[in-house]
């Protein structure tokens, strides 16, 4: 037997246990052995794939302070408007982390 993880654990439990956990497993985004093994050894499990959609978002706004820094080493002030949205999208994107966040399976839930 050439496995990396030659050990096996057998568990028994009721229908209700087991939708519980399958539950959980699904919205972890990982497979179950490896949820299984992330949560007996204490570690968070944060299911990180929503973060893809924030990247568009994420680069818009670099950009945006590209163009503001650009203005600004030019010896130009950059408007209020500019700035001001800038500071509308990140908010955006943090509201967005912040529901990502929540997400979060752990044994509290």
């Amino acid at each position: 037997m050439n496995r990396t993880r030659p050990k096996q654990i057998v568990i028994r439990m009721s229908e209700e246990e087991y939708q519980a956990i399958k539950k959980k497993v699904d919205l972890s985004g990982k497979s179950q052995q490896d949820y299984l093994i992330n949560v007996l050894t204490n570690k968070v499990i944060l299911n990180t794939d929503g973060i893809k959609a924030i990247t568009p978002d994420l680069k818009r706004i670099g950009v945006n302070l590209n163009q503001i820094a650009k203005i600004c080493n030019q010896g130009k002030d950059a408007t209020y408007d500019e700035i001001h949205r800038i500071g509308e999208e990140l908010n955006d994107v943090w509201r967005l982390l912040k529901r990502l966040a929540q997400g979060r399976v752990s044994d509290e839930q």
